[in-house]
């Protein structure tokens, strides 16, 4: 076979695969993971094998489209650092995390059973989780945000909207906007009470993600 021909079914793979994820992104978002593969093949225009193919199980293709929608966001936080305003920029990423999980269900669901996006790429939660600290830690600098408010408590606070999207979405999708205005308000500053109990790390997530419900 000459490499012009070599190439070509590589690129058509690569296309099937690009309108399998744009797909199944779509019905994820509006079914939940309870979608079948069955539609996804048909909303991509592909026969079910070739979404077998690129994605054995319907777990690894719900894998790939959470590790999409991650990425994007990890992008937009890493660019949200250099903003000059560190408290819009924090408020801009949390409320683009929200965002993503109230307009894919799937995600919302996965977010809600656990606390964290468990199928991830190598690093990318670590830096997700760094991104989202120093983006914190700057809105703190700047008396934006209060000060007894750490990391961890920003990643549970977006499985906490996670689990509200995962709770309301049929009866209101618009019950999202108001949960993270609750949440972005009792983030500020002013007239803060003292938190109780004591400052979780990200270990400590990383040991309930591995333990979920006392498992």
């Amino acid at each position: 076979m000459s490499d012009q021909g070599a190439r070509r079914p590589r690129a058509d793979a690569r296309r099937n695969r690009e309108r399998v994820l744009e797909a199944a992104e779509q019905i994820f978002a509006t079914v939940g993971l309870q979608a079948h593969t069955d539609d996804i093949a048909r909303e991509a225009g592909v026969g079910v094998g070739t979404v077998y193919r690129h994605f054995p199980t319907k777990h690894q293709l719900v894998e790939a489209v959470i590790a999409r929608r991650t990425e994007s966001l990890l992008t937009a936080a890493r660019a949200a650092i250099r903003d000059p305003d560190p408290g819009e920029a924090f408020r801009r990423i949390f409320a683009r995390g929200a965002d993503l999980l109230g307009r894919n269900r799937a995600i919302a669901e996965d977010v809600a059973e656990g606390i964290s996006l468990p199928a991830l790429p190598p690093g990318i939660k670590e830096e997700l989780f760094g991104a989202m600290s120093d983006l914190a830690v700057r809105a703190q600098a700047a008396g934006q945000l209060r000060a007894d408010v750490c990391p961890a408590d920003v990643v549970m606070l977006v499985s906490c909207v996670a689990h509200s999207v995962e709770l309301t979405q049929r009866l209101d999708p618009g019950l999202r906007r108001r949960f993270l205005a609750l949440i972005l308000d009792g983030l500020r500053p002013d007239a803060a009470t003292p938190l109780p109990g004591r400052r979780l790390d990200l270990s400590d997530l990383h040991r309930l993600a591995a333990h979920p419900r006392g498992s």
